[in-house]
């Protein structure tokens, strides 16, 4: 299965979701044909995430073991090794955290550990 296909299987537009530890809110805007526009922070700031960028997370956590820090740093360059350090290699925003939470709701990864949060490939995504 694609992380595409398990995204539009489990999430909608207009779908609220919480951010792990601090459970803020954020909204999934919309899915089209170049991925998914999340609306991130108090300002609503949509934030597209492309289909390429999102697949990618599978071959990128199988390299790390299934397993990687959610790691989300407020800065343009992305901390190696972690979710975030992948994602800024796509945007250049920080947004591991609630794309953590859409892998988790799309049944691909589980969100493990205190601090620092972990997400970790699900047995069926290994």
């Amino acid at each position: 299965m694609r992380v595409q296909d398990a995204i539009r299987t489990h999430l909608h537009g207009g779908q609220r979701l919480l951010t792990p530890g601090r459970a803020q809110p954020f909204t999934v805007d919309r899915m089209d044909s170049d991925g998914i526009v999340l609306l991130l922070g108090r300002g609503q700031w949509p934030t597209r995430l492309t289909w390429e960028c999102l697949e990618g997370l599978i071959p990128y956590l199988r390299d790390l073991g299934g397993e990687a820090p959610i790691g989300g740093r407020h800065q343009v360059e992305g901390n190696p090794g972690t979710l975030d350090g992948y994602l800024k290699e796509c945007i250049k925003r920080t947004t591991a955290g609630w794309v953590a939470v859409v892998l988790k709701t799309a049944a691909i990864v589980e969100v493990v550990g205190d601090r620092p949060q972990r997400v970790r490939l699900r047995a069926e995504w290994r």
